[in-house]
């Protein structure tokens, strides 16, 4: 698997972070949006998009940013 990332800016909300866990060349598994600045983190484990459009534009993101953010959101939305 390979991480990768890019960020977009959200008028009122801050800079959105996609974060993208990837199998082989360009097939997203799964992905996840963050907006630091409001505390936002949006899980995507079946994304519709599958498919990654033009990854030469997209950082490389680490696995534990990925993993922190993933079990951060999850573990936020059980009781």
């Amino acid at each position: 698997m390979k991480y990768l990332k890019s960020a977009q800016v959200v008028p009122g909300k801050g800079t959105a972070w996609m974060l993208y866990e990837v199998e082989g060349n360009d097939t997203i598994v799964r992905m996840l949006t963050h907006i630091p600045e409001v505390g936002e983190i949006k899980l995507y484990p079946q994304p519709r998009v599958k498919t990654l459009f033009r990854p030469e534009l997209l950082a490389e993101a680490s696995r534990e940013e990925f993993e922190y953010l993933w079990e951060t959101a999850a573990g936020s939305t059980q009781s």
